[in-house]
């Protein structure tokens, strides 16, 4: 098994930061960050089949994360925060999770599935699709609709 290693991709954009206020969570000194771990679950877990995720593909989390078309932000699952971005291509519509580190030992937000569909998605069925398992909890969560994938109309 190879070492832990963790890449740090960029920080939150103002509409995220702001969106977690919201919700009485801080985003404001965390970093987006991917490991090694993150990616080996990505490709054995999603890396197959007609909708494989590509190691090109990782490149797109970044513009994913700042850019979303939809977000949940504060997600509950399994004692954890969870964020779900979305991303609409032609063809293809990615789905990104990461997950809320606050602690003393790790701050960020880190990689935890990352994979993608054929149809495009509304909130509503990409509400279905984080709620399927059944122990995730929406109550508190911020849902964001952005148009043209800008969520805080940022340039």
């Amino acid at each position: 098994m190879n070492p832990f290693h963790k890449t740090t991709i960029g920080k939150p954009k103002k509409w995220l930061i702001e969106a977690a206020a919201d919700i009485g969570l801080d985003y404001s000194k965390l970093s987006h960050e991917v490991t090694n771990h993150f990616k080996d679950h990505v490709i054995k877990r999603h890396g197959q089949g007609a909708l494989l995720i590509t190691e090109k593909e990782f490149e797109k989390i970044l513009e994913i994360v700042r850019n979303p078309d939809l977000a949940i932000i504060g997600t509950i699952r399994e004692g954890a925060i969870v964020n779900v971005y979305v991303k609409m291509e032609t063809g293809a519509t990615y789905l990104y999770f990461d997950e809320v580190l606050d602690s003393n030992r790790n701050r960020a937000l880190r990689g935890r599935t990352f994979f993608k569909i054929v149809k495009p998605l509304d909130m509503e069925n990409l509400e279905k699709i984080v709620t399927m398992n059944g122990i995730t909890d929406l109550s508190r969560a911020k849902k964001i609709i952005a148009a043209g994938g800008n969520p805080g109309g940022e340039a």
